[in-house]
């Protein structure tokens, strides 16, 4: 009886999309999560993350114009967010990094976005009360 089943390609890609990419997006976000530290310092904060590419960073405290706080509907419900650091070369803005969804884009010129963090609102006021003494 099955023989007479034809499946449409359609069918099979379709559900080889709606599978493969979320396990690839969730594969290579782990990934990255894995690399991913960031070291808090008195006077500085250092980044690094990457798996296919490892990108570092270090932003002074003082330096820092914009302290962000960002958390979407995801990040609400697991109780995370962003708290973005922007110097006066990258300001704000309302760009948005197509592929940060995937673990890629934590830096932008001369900012950082600490990401999926737990307690965001006691860090933000944390890095915020940090900045602010030092400017």
């Amino acid at each position: 009886m099955l023989e007479n089943i034809s499946v449409s390609p359609f069918i099979v890609c379709g559900g080889l999309a709606f599978v493969g990419i979320p396990l690839i997006t969730y594969t290579i976000k782990s990934l990255n999560y894995r690399r991913t530290e960031y070291k808090f310092y008195d006077d500085r904060l250092e980044f690094e993350e990457g798996f296919f590419t490892i990108n570092k960073k270090s932003i002074k405290f003082k330096d820092v114009r914009e302290v962000t706080l960002r958390r979407g509907i995801l990040q609400r419900m697991y109780g995370l967010g962003t708290v973005y650091l922007a110097t006066l070369a990258t300001g704000s803005s309302s760009y948005s990094n197509p592929f940060a969804a995937i673990g890629f884009g934590n830096i932008s010129a001369s900012g950082i976005s600490v990401r999926d963090i737990t307690n965001p609102e006691e860090t933000y006021q944390k890095i915020k009360a940090i900045v602010d003494s030092r400017n």
